[in-house]
């Protein structure tokens, strides 16, 4: 399954990263910090799964997400958060998933295994 991730904090995405690696179904994961380096990512390569910081200093993740979903229909969104706060807008715009910080490589799995399936 090929990954992408954006967080506009380095140190928030180096452990992000690092957890996402460990889980059982990532083959590939590409990290952003910068907003506009990833849509350029996702308008060339496709992608399957987008996990998004939702609030972040150039963009918002709820915007990035709908932007995400115009390029890569198919591709779904979890949202990584430190708050709560946006967990029922993330879902009216059919998120997948909504993480909260700091999140585990048995969370990313069972997440990954409820929105893809068990076999897969």
């Amino acid at each position: 399954m090929k990954a992408v991730i954006i967080d506009d904090e380095q140190l928030c995405l180096d452990m992000d990263v690092e957890i996402i690696k460990a889980t059982k179904r990532i083959e590939f994961l590409k990290a952003f910090l910068d907003v506009n380096e990833f849509i350029q990512y996702i308008m060339t390569e496709q992608v399957d799964i987008a996990f998004l910081d939702i609030l972040m200093d150039d963009a918002d993740g709820i915007s990035l997400a709908m932007e995400v979903k115009r390029i890569q229909p198919s591709c779904k969104i979890v949202f990584i958060s430190s708050t709560k706060e946006f967990a029922i807008e993330a879902f009216q715009i059919y998120a997948s998933g909504y993480l909260l910080k700091p999140i585990t490589p048995d969370e990313v799995d069972a997440l990954l295994d409820n929105i893809f399936g068990m076999e897969q």
